[in-house]
């Protein structure tokens, strides 16, 4: 729920930017400002993942615990080209 919460910030963030660079036609104190604000959504989803991901992590055996830490380095480190 939280999560679909912050998706939903975020897409009003962008509607957001959309409008304030639309009206400002430049990197002004509008676009600033969405781009701050958005990045604050951001940053709280991503807080909210990492919970989420410590939170499994915290029922696994070792082993497992071991394979998921790997899993997870992998998918943050890996070149997406």
């Amino acid at each position: 729920v939280k999560r679909r919460a912050l998706e939903l910030e975020m897409r009003a963030d962008n509607a957001r930017l959309a409008a304030a660079i639309e009206a400002e036609h430049g990197y002004g104190p509008r676009v600033s400002q969405a781009v701050d604000r958005s990045h604050a959504a951001m940053g709280e989803l991503q807080k909210e993942t990492l919970a989420h991901i410590f939170a499994m992590r915290q029922i696994l055996r070792p082993d497992q615990a071991e394979k998921f830490d790997r899993a997870v380095v992998k998918a943050l480190t890996q070149d997406e080209r």
